[in-house]
């Protein structure tokens, strides 16, 4: 099953121990606050509605206004489902949060309440409440969306809850739902929109019997934001008869408002949560080391991944990171980026993760193979937007990574490694097969436009470092990639894949040294060289955000891994320097332009910033 993190395996040399143990407790330390955690906590739904009665009762202008008898009555219906749910009576405290919630939602479309008054906010806040907490508990009872219709109770009231027709997710389809204002989360940017509806975060989880239908997904499953809310409720006329109750589960990424009585409110949402559940316990540096030391291992869990269900109707934007990197790099600027109504509505987000040791053709290779397999599963007849409108964002050599999707290399890769035609080599069928898909591919037919991030097209002197050398030798590769990469032998002391560098052996002999993405990101490196001098697909867009460290030292700038000069490419529809160092994915003016570029994408580059709440982490 697919993973986004995974765990080191030890080295017998003894540098390569002290390299594997002391790099990631370096990188930490640097780097405490890139763990993610979330936390469930059930009471603060609870707690959020009392508060929410308090503040009613703190609005009545008489005593014995009917709205303090509510509030009064609220809250004590509100700790019976506290208790209920603490003694594990769920079937019981879904009933009185469903009453609650009901009543406060009647109380919201009567009309009566004042549009903004602190009376509407404080209804609206224990309304959500309270269907977060009913929600929570009706998706896994046996009362639940396609699994039966025996009526909720609180104290002589009965409900019968169905979910609409036209519901975005189908019946039963989740096996959790997971209240987002019951969450505790850290190491993520927080983006939320206030409104009306439950926030909640949807689990589809990862079964053997759905292992063909969540292939593309996290070993944690579909984890996606869904706001639920209450669509009608149907009073009975005779007395003690069943109040039906018609809900729906919304996709607030496409949908903004929500109808509640005869007004359109905004429709309450949590752009991070889900996020942050699939992140649980992830640190982004200590799992980017790991998967370049462990290359043979991070293999197998390598590909693209989704995060939420595939629409053939949106574009796909696939992000791509970079050297000692996991796609848990991404975790801010997906919720910028979905908190965005326009677009949230016309994209659709997906990652791809591989071994960031690997050299880089080999990792080029995996891509083409992933997005291969991807579009087989979804859009086999090449109609979707996947096969002809892919949008691709790099950081860095995922950068690297996406220029070879759009370059149009003809032979020039493989020229950098042999001046002999390959059918004239004396060598198997078989490996000239895979030379030829290594070396001769065409540029992706459906990326139409890509965005660099901070990304060395030209190289990064670090990478000759000495102690570059070093890592690179103690990254554990699978055996066929060294073998092939290092091993493969042309003509008498010829390499043909490999870049030609060696060392000694013991014996005073010499051996090729192991290849990995360190010695492809060297200045002047094979696959680099020539794919400067390869030219761009007809018709493809490419753009460039490159940091300078605030210097403002352009063009003689550097964001102290990769310098202006590398990161330079002539023909970008743009190109933006900002005050930041390597990362500049998570600097504001970074995201910000990242934003700008896929609304120009969609021709809405003028629109406003959405109206978000926004708190970093």
């Amino acid at each position: 099953m697919k993973q986004l993190v995974m765990v080191p395996h030890r080295k017998q040399r003894w540098f390569g121990c002290v390299i594997r143990v002391l790099v990631p407790v370096a990188v930490l330390a640097l780097s405490s606050c890139s763990t993610v955690k979330v936390k469930t906590s059930p009471d603060k739904v609870t707690n959020g509605a009392l508060r929410s009665t308090e503040v009613l009762e703190e609005v009545v202008a008489a005593p014995f206004d009917a709205l303090a008898d509510f509030a009064e009555n609220t809250a004590d219906l509100l700790r019976i489902a506290e208790r209920s749910q603490n003694k594990g009576k769920n079937a019981e405290a879904a009933g009185t949060f469903l009453k609650v919630a009901t009543d406060a939602h009647f109380r919201l479309v009567s009309g009566k309440t004042v549009p903004g008054s602190d009376e509407e906010k404080a209804l609206l806040k224990l309304y959500n409440s309270a269907l977060s907490g009913f929600a929570a508990r009706w998706i896994e009872d046996p009362r639940g969306p396609g699994r039966g219709a025996s009526p909720y109770t609180c104290g002589d009231e009965a409900f019968e809850v169905r979910l609409a027709d036209d519901s975005a997710f189908e019946e039963a389809y989740f096996d959790r739902l997971i209240p987002a204002n019951g969450l505790k989360k850290r190491g993520i940017v927080s983006k939320t929109r206030d409104g009306a509806g439950a926030a909640l975060v949807g689990i589809r989880e990862q079964r053997p019997d759905r292992i063909e239908e969540l292939q593309f997904f996290s070993s944690r499953g579909v984890q996606v934001p869904v706001t639920a809310t209450i669509d009608s409720v149907y009073f009975p006329t005779a007395e003690g008869g069943i109040k039906r109750v018609t809900l729906s589960l919304r996709n607030p990424l496409l949908e903004e408002t929500v109808a509640l009585g005869e007004r359109s409110l905004p429709l309450a949402a949590d752009f991070s949560a889900a996020l942050a559940m699939v992140l649980h316990g992830g640190n982004e540096v200590v799992s980017g080391v790991h998967g370049f030391f462990q290359a043979d291992d991070r293999l197998a869990h390598s590909g693209i991944f989704l995060l939420e269900p595939y629409d053939p109707d949106r574009i796909p934007v696939l992000l791509i990171h970079g050297l000692f990197s996991v796609p848990m790099i991404w975790r801010d600027i997906i919720p910028e980026m979905t908190c965005d109504p326009e677009i949230a509505k016309r994209f659709q987000f997906m990652l791809f993760t591989y071994p960031s040791s690997f050299p880089v053709i080999e990792s080029a290779e995996l891509l083409r193979n992933e997005l291969a397999a991807l579009r087989e599963t979804y859009d086999p007849e090449g109609r979707d937007p996947l096969s002809r409108d892919l949008v691709v964002v790099g950081h860095s050599m995922g950068g690297v990574l996406t220029h070879t999707l759009i370059a149009e290399f003809g032979d020039n890769l493989w020229r950098e490694y042999c001046e002999t035609p390959l059918a004239e080599l004396d060598l198997a069928e078989a490996k000239k097969e895979k030379i030829r898909k290594l070396v001769y591919f065409p540029p992706d037919p459906g990326v139409t436009r890509a965005v660099y991030y901070s990304t060395p097209h030209r190289g990064s002197v670090m990478a000759n470092k000495r102690i570059a050398r070093m890592i690179s030798r103690t990254a554990k590769l699978p055996a066929n990639v060294v073998q092939f990469t290092t091993g493969l032998i042309g003509p008498p002391g010829e390499s043909i894949v490999a870049v030609p560098s060696e060392t000694k052996t013991k014996a005073g002999g010499k051996k090729k040294a192991k290849v990995t993405s360190v010695q492809s990101l060297r200045p002047g490196s094979p696959v680099l060289a020539a794919m400067d001098r390869s030219p761009y697909k007809d018709g493809v867009v490419y753009h460039s955000i490159v940091g300078d460290r605030g210097r403002g030292d352009t063009p003689d700038s550097s964001d102290g891994v990769v310098a202006y000069w590398s990161a330079r490419q002539e023909g970008v529809a743009s190109e933006l320097v900002v005050p930041s160092a390597h990362k500049s994915y998570r600097h504001p003016e970074g995201i910000a332009e990242l934003r700008r570029i896929l609304r120009k994408h969609i021709g809405s580059e003028a629109m406003p910033p959405p109206r978000i709440a926004s708190q970093t982490r």
